[in-house]
């Protein structure tokens, strides 16, 4: 008994439509996270300075993430400045 295998040839054109494919599906979660995080600093609003502070925000670090392009996730631009204010912070207390 003999087995035959038939390769069929695959085209240029799947290639560059999954990459595609996959270009759209990575801007998509990154969309999806990007809308989760920026609800979620939406709430951190509610809370008072205090505990703002404790986390090492201020509001306006909050007016400053949720002012970003809705193309772009906040809670980068968020942690991005607290970990400023953090290195300042630290940078003072040697002084």
């Amino acid at each position: 008994m003999t087995t035959t295998t038939r390769l069929t040839e695959v085209t240029g054109s799947t290639r560059p439509t999954a990459g595609f494919a996959s270009q759209v599906a990575n801007f998509v979660t990154r969309m999806i996270v990007a809308r989760r995080n920026r609800k979620t600093i939406l709430s951190l609003g509610e809370w008072s300075d205090e505990m703002l502070h404790d986390i090492g925000v201020t509001r306006a670090d909050l007016h400053s993430a949720i002012g970003t392009s809705l193309l772009d996730d906040p809670s980068e631009r968020l942690g991005a400045l607290a970990d400023m204010r953090t290195r300042v912070r630290a940078a003072r207390s040697i002084v």
